[in-house]
């Protein structure tokens, strides 16, 4: 009873830190400066199992239909006077619903303050195997989830980011708390937010020091990630077809290059992982060891959004990865204490 007190507590904590970016996205945010990818998720939301939304898109569900349950019953938030209504309201001829994006940015808000809970129990099993009393430590580094600038940008937007964030988050807490069923379910789930999912945490199990059901997981994960593509297969949906076509995908890497454009919103943007690598190297260059399974995903993110073509959307895919930056990080601050601890 007094453990589900305190986690009640902090929901309520994690809420209450992400409540104004939430104000801000939700007053603030344009989605079609850099999250036009919202035009088809409208339609999702409003009509969640019959609309003309194009592949990639229509197989992520699970956000657009809790939006849509939102949307339904007014839980949304929309100011009479807000910045973003004239250009918002009517978008290439489209006239838009203002509710609609305020129903999804809500959303992406539930699930936002849920990813920092799961990485804040996924920290505290870590400190607990490590013998460490800090009641103060796994509650403040979750709180980088909200500091990204990717997050604040795309995350409180019109997109998928926050159900994306929460299950990649929830995941690693079922990987360190053993619980394979779970994990399996909820990763074969995972392919209705997004694709991505499963290839994240198959990398992240197999670069992480993980326990010994390491290969179960691996497996499980790996075929999470192949039945998104036999799922496409069966409910064929058009869009985006070159994102499959592997001459395509290989022309893209051939032709690719860094433009300003790319570098400031692909790299430099994303000011979390630059601040972390820092910070880690300031402490030692062996401490960046617990990093290895953050470093292994964002090149492999890195290397598909280029085949894919998308862009400097790069950088926004890229933040999917944080959840492993964070774990990292406490992972590096467990050695580093148990360390001191050790020389004392």
């Amino acid at each position: 009873m007094k453990t589900l007190k305190k986690d009640l507590l902090m929901i309520m904590a994690f809420f209450s830190m992400s409540a104004g970016v939430y104000y801000a996205g939700a007053k603030f945010h344009i989605p079609w400066f850099g999250g036009n990818d919202f035009e088809q998720y409208y339609q999702m939301t409003l009509y969640p199992f019959d609309n003309n939304a194009l592949s990639p898109w229509a197989y992520r569900v699970m956000l657009p239909s809790i939006a849509h349950l939102i949307y339904k019953f007014g839980l949304f938030y929309e100011p009479n006077r807000t910045p973003y209504k004239d250009n918002y309201l009517s978008f290439d001829g489209i006239d838009y619903e203002p509710s609609v994006l305020s129903a999804i940015i809500f959303t992406n808000y539930i699930f936002l303050a849920f990813a920092a809970f799961f990485i804040y129990k996924s920290i505290k099993i870590m400190f607990d195997q490590a013998s460490l009393r800090d009641g103060l430590t796994p509650v403040i580094l979750p709180s980088f989830i909200f500091l990204s600038l990717s997050t604040t940008v795309h995350g409180y937007a019109g997109l998928t980011e926050g159900g994306t964030f929460f299950l990649v988050s929830f995941l690693i807490y079922l990987v360190l708390k053993n619980n394979l069923f779970l994990f399996s379910l909820m990763c074969f789930a995972s392919i209705l937010c997004r694709e991505l999912i499963p290839l994240v945490l198959f990398v992240y199990i197999l670069f992480s020091s993980v326990h010994e059901r390491r290969l179960k997981f691996l497996i499980s994960a790996a075929l999470a990630f192949i039945f998104y593509f036999i799922m496409k297969s069966y409910l064929q949906i058009p869009g985006n077809e070159s994102q499959t076509d592997f001459p395509s995908l290989i022309a893209n890497i051939l032709t690719f290059s860094v433009t300003k454009e790319f570098f400031m919103q692909a790299i430099l943007a994303n000011n979390i992982p630059i601040f972390v690598v820092l910070l880690a190297i300031s402490n030692g260059f062996k401490n960046l060891k617990p990093f290895l399974p953050f470093i292994a995903v964002i090149i492999i993110l890195t290397f598909l959004g280029i085949a894919a073509g998308i862009g400097n959307n790069v950088g926004r895919i890229l933040n999917i990865a944080t959840p492993l930056l964070i774990i990292g990080l406490a992972e590096m601050v467990c050695k580093v204490r148990t360390s001191i601890r050790t020389k004392i």
